[in-house]
């Protein structure tokens, strides 16, 4: 197949005709949620096995072949343009091919290619979060664009015992590289009892879920700052929302589409309430590598398919989880040439504002942890992708995150920007082979928790980490990483 441009690819036959069997009719070309909603209740009935086997693994199968999506089983950062462009061919059909699974009613959500072709055209180019002297502005990235990433950072739902949850979240905000605090953290203890789903105790939860976060960005100095959250459950949604001390208007809403291509009901009342309410629209999805997309390179086809269900779900901002089967994390070589060919090939072939998370299997505190997220960040960066994170993929116990490490990968990922992909191809490989050997989380660092690595009076890093931060930094600049 001979290359095309990004105009090219953008017409391609995927989505162009008329409606197919099992498609809704050709209309106007326009669905919003409440049609996305009446289709989750009226679309075709089908097993969730058939859809994931019939619908989405055959038609990957079929699609790799059609459109010659394949990895190399070297490769860490795609340096083929005509590689990206292909898989956004293959990844708009494979959606028009299996459409969206509604999960409890067992439907199919299906797009006519005039639908996708649109929610495409409206998808917003740049987007606005935050208040006041704090509000700050996210936008699409292109391919080794030099504009810096906007960097989502936080506890990223990590456990966090409800003493130290303001001050964790203090010492993220008070990172003024932190665009976005990110899920300030899973609450699952509370005034000594484990908090039982939809019960009085989970909505309390939420309510200080809410509370403490804002608290945390006030004691930061940054009143304003943007706090990209969600409550456990979608009952106590409600719960965590208030203008004077909760969740804001302003402040983006994180949900997550379920593996593969599929929605459910909790996702689906969250999007209704934040929709009527205004918030900017957060929508996570994991494509599994060695699940139902294959290998990366079917599982890339996966991720762009996800991608514009999102959008057509009304995302704003797409969060792109690399998420390895096998080794439930997401900085191994699979997952990095994944991240990096499916942000490409979203970042030529539209406007979608995309962002990648990182989890490792390294913990705070050790170097692995580092090398692991720098080798994610600086492919994904320079794929077109905006960052979040970071997070060990299994925190021990509660708080195993650290605010310094969020300065580092904020850090790199800004250098990043200033690199190309073959310029940073060969500083991914270098960081891979540090840690290629300890990707099971069993045999992974343990690390330590946020109170052993930082003074919980002053909110500084301790003596000891703070040197792990200094030399690793020194060890990414001898690298080639522009700090």
């Amino acid at each position: 197949m001979g290359g095309r441009d990004r105009r090219q690819c953008l017409r391609a036959r995927c989505g162009r005709g008329g409606a197919r069997a099992g498609c809704p009719p050709e209309g106007v070309g326009e669905v919003n949620l409440k049609e996305i909603i009446k289709r989750a209740e009226t679309g075709p009935l089908l097993d969730a096995n058939d859809f994931l086997m019939q619908r989405v693994a055959a038609n990957v199968v079929k699609l790799q072949k059609q459109y010659a999506v394949r990895w190399d089983g070297q490769t860490l950062v795609n340096l083929d343009d005509d590689l990206a462009d292909r898989c956004w061919a293959a990844g708009k059909e494979l959606l028009l091919t299996s459409g969206l699974y509604s999960a409890n009613s067992r439907r199919v959500i299906e797009f006519t290619p005039a639908e996708v072709e649109q929610a495409l055209r409206f998808a917003p180019r740049r987007l606005s979060m935050g208040q006041g002297k704090d509000t700050v502005e996210i936008q699409h990235r292109d391919v080794e664009e030099a504009r810096r990433p906007f960097v989502f950072s936080g506890p990223f739902n990590a456990d966090t015992h409800e003493k130290m949850f303001v001050r964790l979240n203090e010492a993220f905000a008070q990172e003024r590289i932190i665009d976005c605090l990110f899920l300030p953290g899973y609450l699952k203890e509370l005034d000594g009892l484990t908090i039982r789903p939809n019960s009085g105790l989970s909505s309390r939860a939420a309510m200080l879920y809410g509370q403490w976060a804002r608290e945390a960005v006030r004691r930061a100095g940054r009143p304003g700052m943007p706090i990209c959250g969600h409550a456990v459950m979608a009952l106590n949604e409600i719960a965590c929302t208030n203008e004077a001390w909760g969740l804001r208007q302003s402040d983006p809403r994180a949900m997550v589409l379920l593996s593969e291509l599929q929605v459910d009901d909790v996702t689906l009342t969250r999007l209704t309430y934040y929709t009527a309410y205004g918030c900017p629209l957060y929508v996570a999805f994991t494509p599994l590598v060695g699940g139902y997309g294959g290998g990366p390179d079917g599982t890339a086809i996966v991720a762009v398919a996800a991608f514009i269900a999102a959008v057509m779900l009304g995302a704003e901002i797409c969060h792109l989880g690399p998420q390895h089967i096998k080794y439930k994390q997401q900085t191994n070589n699979h997952s990095l040439f994944l991240g990096s060919l499916a942000n490409q090939a979203v970042a030529r072939n539209s406007h979608i504002i995309a962002t990648t998370s990182h989890t490792t299997a390294g913990r705070p505190g050790s170097a692995q942890y580092p090398y692991e997220f720098s080798a994610l960040a600086l492919a994904a960066v320079t794929s077109g992708s905006n960052v979040s994170g970071p997070r060990p993929a299994e925190p021990l116990g509660f708080n195993n995150v650290s605010p310094l490490m969020a300065r580092l990968f904020a850090e790199v990922a800004h250098a990043a920007a200033g690199l190309t992909r073959a310029q940073a191809a060969p500083v991914v490989e270098a960081l891979y082979a540090r840690y290629k050997d300890k990707l099971l989380l069993a045999e992974a660092p343990t690390g330590q928790p946020f109170e052993e690595l930082f003074d919980l009076d002053t909110l500084t890093p301790t003596p000891e980490h703070q040197a792990l931060y200094e030399g690793v930094k020194e060890e990414l600049m001898r690298l080639g990483v522009p700090l």
